[in-house]
Formats: structure tokens, C-alpha cells, sequence
């Protein structure tokens, strides 16, 4: 028999679970864990962020892209500055795990009126009833003897359900031994209620069957489950208009000959509205029912048609719910049982479909200021097939709405919408593309987000990571100056950075390891994206917007969310 460390045990675990990176902060309690990330030969390396909030936006991003995350954390005032993240993760549906290095175990029976460091007064479950809010699954390991199966329940728990968990590893535990796996973990299983899972199935096909029209909205879970692939078989088959949605802008269905655009309830474009919301029967592949993908909650899917919606864990006809029913098993079942049903009738009309920002409106640069309307165009048509792109609160607004060659990835921060995740993310995304090689990997931003997760921008000068980071630089909080109008108020502005000279300032070698640029015009812009191409390492881009431009679209959005 294998002896290994129970922390070597985690991370032979995480690296089954496609973790070949893991971000965190060494603290004197999870010191013993670190020694075995550098020490032993698991095929996990340690990224040392800057803080932990940021660590675990990392891990995030790293998972939206690469399946699995994983942050490590000291205890209490590490573990305490991830929830932020983790409240995202968990919204998003993204699976990670924050380890957190943990007091020994026999500190309680020490304690007495003692204030241990890092404790709030003598309660060591502070961050486990913390955690519970945030996760699917926050335990504390008390012994070597049922260590093994409780990570891997654990672990497994996130992969499946597609959400976070927390794992407590006390000190004198870290460097305890286990046995090593004699398998690896068994990510293929079938985990669906098999009664529930026929029936779900059945229930399906009639109501395919009575259908005349059909439309189908595809969203994050779905892509988080890999199962892209099988949900285009259905709908091409079935002859399904598709769209896409906020949280899960999937540009492999964009360019797809089916598809009628994003759709975001009565805020989407009116022959995109009219196709999803006018056909017999909706269904959604992977779609949480949130205020941005429903245009704040001003659609009517499901209303005067039947609806299927295909959930992670779950299946809703109709009203009628069939539990314990997981994406993952049964749309390649879908996939094949489809193929005997006839195609529906469809006529779609793709010069009906509309972006706000289309490929096809490539312009000539000018020496003009740069506007929004204008900039996004030129920033779809820089995106190529293969690229990885990462967008932060306003600036995920914004390329949402925009229209992209296939096969780019494109994550933001969801329906959480944590001013900073999105950089943070792309941080983690940056290593997750490494390990793919393939296309350019873009950060885009707005300064007001960027100031909230800005110190990470040294961890991928210091690792030399290849990225391009977008910062659009209006003085502040545009978002809000929009939900919010007619009114010029300080508090939605800020004294701006000189963020052309940042990168230098954190350790970079300008013209090496970083390369740093200002755009005030759109020929500005025009040359940027020509250059940032041939470069290696981190490229900067401050991009100057007038503080009051906004997109068309985003002024139909803001007004939608005004409270």
C-alpha cells in the first residue's frame, strides 16, 4: 500500500479534476499544505496571488475555462476574504474548492478565555457556518481514518453539482498520512435517478412531438457540463431556432445557422424576442432563471407555450419537476432518442437577427474620440476563433451585446456581478489557456472595476503570463451613472490611475515583459490591436471613453434596472 500526506492527497485528487494550478496565500496555518504543493511531485503548482479575494476570483476563472478550480487560504482572516468569490462561484455555478489551513485540533480543549490569532472570541466554526452559505458542502477533516473519502465526497460534490465547497484542514492533519488512491475518480458516472431520468426522457419526446415550432436558449451550466456538442445535435435536428443569453454567452450557437441572437426578455431585439417567446414550446438547455437573462425578469418563456428546462441537477415540463435528473446524462441520451422525431418547420431569417455590434460594421478608423458604439465593433472584429475572453462587470455589459466568430470563449461575472471578478477571473483564466495553447487570451474591463482586483496584475507579470488587459478609462462608475441619470454625482467618480505606467510600477520590463498603451482615437485603437498581437507578456491598454458615452442597448438595459 501507497502512504502519501492527506494535503499530497488533495492535490493528487484536484489534479484528476484537471487542476494544474492552484491560487493562494501562504498563512502560519496552512503552511505544512504549501510544503507539499512544492514538495511533492503532484502535478499542482501554486500561483501565489496577491490577496485572497483575488485568489479565489482566480479559481473561478481558471475553472470556468479548465472544469475545476482550487484556492488554499489561511484560516479565518484568509478563509473570511474569499466568500466575496465564492458567492459568485456559487451564483455562477462554477466548481471550485477553498482549502483553508485550519488551527490544530486539540486547540478547543486549550482555549479556556485564550483569543487565538485570527479567532473571533473561542469559536473555531466561525468560517464553517460562514461557508455554508456559499457552498454545497463546508467540512472540517478531525481524523487521517475517514480523511480520504470525505475529500473525495467533497470534491465530487462540486464537480457534479457545478458549485463551490469548503474544505478545513487542521495543522497537525496537513502532513498526517492516508493511504493513496487505488483509482482515480470516477468523473463519468451516471449520478441521475434512473427512474426519473426515463420518465424526464419520455415526457421529453412528447412534448417534442406535439410541438409545431420549437426555439431553445442554451446557457452557462451547459458549457460548465461540456456538453455543448450534444445540445447542437438536438437542435439541429429538431430544427430549433437558438439564443443565447447574458450568463452564458456561447459564440459556438451565435454562429450557428439556427441562431436568432441574444435574448434578454423584452430588452432583447424584437425578432429575437418574437422567435424564442413565439414558438410551441421553449426549451432551455443549462438556463438559471436570473434578472439579467431575463431582461430583469420582463420575459414571458413558458407563459403561452410549453417549456422544457434542463437544469444541472434537475428537469422542468411544464410544472411538473423530475429531481435528481442531471444535464450531463441525460441530453447525450436526448441527443440519440431525437434523431427519430421529424424536424420542426422553421424559417429564419438571419438578416432579421440583430447585435448591437456586428462583425459587418467594420469601419475605416478615424481621428475621432473613441465611443463605445464604435469601439466594440472594433472589438469584436479583434477577436479570433480560439481566443479566450474574460469581461468584468461593465465591460461584460457591453461585449454581451456584441457579435463574435465562433469557438471564443467568453466568460464574465455573471448574475452576481462583483465589481472586479471579472479581472480576477481572467487571472486565473490566463494559466487555464496556457495550459490549452490556443488564441490570445483579453481582459476587458472598466477602471472602476479594475480598482477593486488591480494587484493581480503583478502576478501575471511575475509568471509571465500572455494577456491582453483592456481597462476602458471614463473616471468612474459608468454603470451606475446610467441606472441612475440626470444627476452628476461625486460619489460616482474617482481620481483616475496612470495605468500606462502600472505594469512597470509592479515589476514589469516595459517592452519585455509588459508593453503599455493609450488610446484616444479610434486609429489609436486600430494600431493597439495590431500591435498587441506580436507581443509576449502582459499588454496594458488604457482606453479613454467620455464619461457620459454609453451604447444605445445599455440605456433599454439601465432603465430596466433602475429600482
Amino acid at each position: 500500500m501507497i502512504i502519501m500526506t492527506i494535503s499530497e492527497y488533495v492535490l493528487v485528487r484536484l489534479n484528476e479534476l484537471n487542476v494544474n494550478h492552484l491560487f493562494g496565500i501562504p498563512g502560519d496555518y496552512d503552511l505544512p499544505f504549501f510544503d507539499e504543493m512544492i514538495d511533492k511531485k503532484t502535478g499542482v503548482k501554486h500561483i501565489n496571488s496577491r490577496n485572497e479575494l483575488n485568489a479565489t476570483y482566480a479559481a473561478d476563472g481558471y475553472a470556468k475555462l479548465n472544469g475545476f478550480g482550487a484556492a488554499a487560504v489561511t484560516f479565518g482572516v484568509g478563509s473570511l476574504s474569499t466568500t466575496n468569490a465564492l458567492a459568485g462561484a456559487y451564483a455562477d455555478n462554477t466548481p471550485i474548492v477553498v482549502i483553508c489551513g485550519a488551527p490544530n485540533r486539540n486547540t478547543s480543549k486549550t482555549l479556556g478565555r485564550k483569543q487565538l490569532h485570527h479567532l473571533i472570541d473561542q469559536d473555531l466554526d466561525t468560517s464553517l457556518k460562514v461557508m455554508s452559505n456559499f457552498t454545497v458542502g463546508s467540512i472540517r477533516l478531525e481524523n487521517s481514518e475517514t480523511a480520504a473519502e470525505e475529500i473525495d465526497q467533497l470534491l465530487l460534490k462540486s464537480y457534479f453539482q457545478k458549485k463551490p465547497v469548503y474544505l478545513e484542514i487542521p495543522y497537525d492533519l496537513q502532513k498526517a498520512e492516508v493511504a493513496a488512491p487505488d483509482k482515480p475518480l470516477d468523473l463519468n458516472k451516471n449520478i441521475s435517478n434512473p427512474q426519473m431520468l426515463s420518465e424526464a426522457v419520455e415526457a421529453i419526446k412528447k412534448e417534442i412531438e406535439k410541438a409545431k415550432s420549437i426555439s431553445s436558449l442554451v446557457g452557462p451550466v451547459l458549457d460548465r457540463n461540456q456538453q455543448i456538442l450534444n445540445a447542437d445535435k438536438i437542435i439541429r435536428h429538431l430544427n430549433a431556432c437558438v439564443g443565447t443569453v447574458f450568463t452564458g454567452k456561447i459564440s459556438h450557437f451565435e454562429d450557428h445557422p439556427n441562431s436568432v441572437g441574444l435574448y434578454q426578455g423584452k430588452v432583447s431585439e424584437e425578432y429575437t424576442y418574437k422567435m424564442i417567446e413565439g414558438a410551441d414550446l421553449v426549451i432551455t438547455f443549462g438556463n438559471p432563471y436570473t434578472e439579467f437573462d431575463s431582461g430583469v425578469f420582463t420575459d414571458d418563456i413558458g407563459t403561452n407555450q410549453a417549456s422544457i428546462h434542463i437544469q444541472n441537477d434537475h428537469v422542468i415540463i411544464n410544472d411538473e419537476f423530475y429531481m435528481g435528473v442531471y444535464l450531463k446524462d441525460i441530453l447525450p441520451i436526448l441527443a440519440e432518442e431525437v434523431q427519430s422525431l421529424a424536424p420542426k418547420s422553421l424559417s429564419i431569417d438571419p438578416t432579421q437577427r440583430k447585435f448591437s455590434f456586428e462583425l459587418k460594421d467594420q469601419f475605416t478608423p478615424t481621428d475621432n474620440a473613441i465611443t463605445i458604439d464604435r469601439l466594440f465593433v472594433q472589438f469584436a472584429n479583434f477577436m479570433e476563433s480560439g481566443d479566450t475572453l474574460y469581461g468584468d462587470t461593465g465591460g461584460y455589459i457591453n461585449l454581451s451585446q456584441a457579435e463574435f466568430k465562433k469557438d471564443i470563449s467568453i466568460m464574465g461575472c455573471g448574475n452576481w456581478g462583483s465589481l472586479g471578478a471579472g479581472f480576477g477571473m481572467s487571472v486565473g483564466g490566463s494559466f487555464a489557456a496556457s495550459e490549452r495553447k490556443t488564441g490570445k487570451v483579453v481582459s476587458i474591463t472598466g477602471d472602476g472595476a479594475f480598482l477593486m482586483s488591480a494587484q493581480d496584475l503583478s502576478t501575471l507579470i511575475e509568471h509571465k503570463q500572455d494577456i491582453t488587459l483592456i481597462i476602458l478609462d471614463n473616471s468612474g462608475y459608468g454603470a451606475e451613472r446610467q441606472i441612475y441619470p440626470g444627476k452628476e454625482r461625486s460619489y460616482n467618480d474617482f481620481l483616475p490611475w496612470n495605468y500606462e505606467k502600472l505594469a512597470p510600477a509592479l515589476g514589469g520590463v516595459e517592452g519585455v515583459t509588459c508593453h503599455s498603451y493609450v488610446a484616444n482615437t479610434e486609429k489609436d485603437i486600430d494600431k493597439i490591436f495590431t500591435e498587441v498581437i506580436e507581443n509576449k507578456g502582459v499588454n496594458v491598454v488604457r482606453i479613454m471613453i467620455d464619461p457620459w458615452d454609453s451604447a444605445s442597448f445599455n440605456v433599454r438595459f439601465s432603465e430596466a434596472l433602475r429600482h
